[in-house]
C-alpha cells in the first residue's frame, strides 16, 4: 500500500477535509468556502480566460486552488491547527487574497508586459494531487528577479567593443558574463596606462602576466575588488561568482600567445577569444590595419566583417537621390498584390 500517498491532496483540501472529519466544519460553512472558491475561479476565468469554455473554467478552478492552498501555507507558516483555525475563524477568501499578493509579485517581476494568464497557470493544482506549491511559487520568483538582475548586470557592462546586439530581455548568462571579463581586463590595462592602440605594451603586459602569473593574480584580485564597490550587494555577489573562472580563462588565453608575433595580433586575439569572436569590427580596424599581410590571412572573419563596414560607408546617399517621395511610393506599390497576403 502506498500509504505516502493516502494525504497526497492540495494542504487546504486536507484541512478542509480533517475540520470536517472532526465535527468543526459545519455544513453551512462547508457551502459557504464551496460557494466563494466557485465565485473566485468563475473571476479568475472572466479575466484572464473565458467563463463559457469548460475547459477554462477547469482551468480557472485549478489555480484557485494552487493560489488559496498557497495563501494559507502562507499565513499559517504550515501549522495544521493554525490553518484550519483560519478556515473556521476567518475566511478561504483571505486565503486567496494572502496567495494572490505573492502571485501579484511574480507579476511584477515580470514586468507590465507579461502574460498573466500563462503565468498563473504554473499555480494550477488539481484536488487529487500534491506538490509543494510554496517552492514552485519561491522558484518561479527567484528565477525571474535573477533573469532581471542579469538585465541590470548586462546594461552596466555594456561595452562598445562588443559586438552583441544587447536587446533590453538580454539574459545570456556567458554572453554577459564576457563583458564582465572585459570590464576587468580593461581595469587592468587602465592600471598600466594602456590604450587600445599601445600595441607594443599591450604585448609586454600579457607576457608579463604569463609568466609571472603571481603577480597577474595579485592585480586580478584588486581590480574585480575595484569593481564589485561600485555596485549594490546583490550585483556584486552575482558578478563575483564568475571571477574564479574569469581568472581561470584568462590564464589559459595567455598561454596561448606565444605563436603570436605582432602587438596588434595579440590585441585582436585576447579580446576576440573574451567576446568569444563577437567583436565590434569598427573597433578593430586600427588593429587590423596594423597587421602584416600573413597576420591578416588569419582574422578572415574580422577581414569579412571590416570590408562590409567598408562597403556600407562608401555607399553614396545620392545614388537615390533622383527619386522623389512619390516615386518611391510608386515603386513600392508595384511590389505589393493580393498575392503577397
Amino acid at each position: 500500500m502506498n500509504l505516502d500517498k493516502v494525504r497526497a491532496r492540495p494542504f487546504l483540501l486536507l484541512m478542509i477535509s480533517d475540520a470536517v472529519e472532526s465535527g468543526s466544519l459545519t455544513q453551512e460553512k462547508l457551502a459557504e468556502i464551496e460557494s466563494q472558491l466557485v465565485d473566485m475561479s468563475l473571476k479568475i476565468a472572466k479575466n484572464f480566460f473565458s467563463p463559457v469554455i469548460s475547459h477554462d473554467l477547469k482551468k480557472s478552478c485549478s489555480i484557485v486552488m494552487g493560489v488559496t492552498t498557497l495563501g494559507l501555507l502562507k499565513l499559517c507558516g504550515g501549522d495544521t491547527l493554525r490553518a484550519r483555525k483560519i478556515l473556521l475563524e476567518d475566511s478561504v477568501i483571505t486565503c486567496f487574497r494572502k496567495g494572490w499578493e505573492n502571485v501579484n509579485s511574480l507579476f511584477k517581476a515580470h514586468g507590465g508586459e507579461a502574460d498573466r494568464a500563462t503565468l498563473l497557470a504554473n499555480y494550477q493544482y488539481r484536488d487529487s494531487e500534491y506538490k509543494d506549491i510554496a517552492s514552485i511559487h519561491e522558484s518561479l520568483l527567484c528565477e525571474q528577479l535573477d533573469v532581471n538582475l542579469l538585465i541590470e548586470i548586462a546594461a552596466k557592462f555594456k561595452n562598445p567593443l562588443s559586438n552583441m546586439d544587447m536587446d533590453p530581455h538580454y539574459t545570456d548568462e556567458i554572453s554577459i558574463k564576457a563583458d564582465v571579463q572585459l570590464s576587468v581586463f580593461e581595469a587592468l590595462m587602465k592600471r598600466h596606462a594602456i590604450g587600445h592602440e599601445d600595441y607594443d605594451n599591450f604585448k609586454a603586459l600579457l607576457l608579463a602576466y604569463r609568466d609571472q602569473p603571481d603577480i597577474f593574480s595579485e592585480e586580478f584580485s584588486e581590480a574585480t575588488e575595484t569593481i564589485l564597490n561600485k555596485f549594490d550587494t546583490e550585483i556584486s555577489l552575482r558578478i563575483e561568482g564568475w571571477f574564479e573562472s574569469i581568472e581561470d580563462d584568462f590564464e589559459n588565453i595567455f598561454q596561448l600567445l606565444a605563436v603570436e608575433n605582432s602587438g596588434p595580433e595579440i590585441y585582436i586575439s585576447i579580446f576576440n577569444e573574451i567576446l568569444r569572436g563577437n567583436i565590434n569590427a569598427k573597433k578593430f580596424m586600427h588593429a587590423y590595419e596594423s597587421l602584416l599581410k600573413a597576420e591578416k590571412q588569419l582574422h578572415p572573419n574580422l577581414k569579412k566583417q571590416i570590408e562590409a563596414e567598408h562597403s556600407f560607408q562608401n555607399l553614396l546617399e545620392e545614388d537615390d537621390s533622383y527619386l522623389s517621395h512619390d516615386d518611391v511610393l510608386s515603386e513600392l506599390s508595384h511590389n505589393i498584390t493580393d498575392d503577397n497576403y
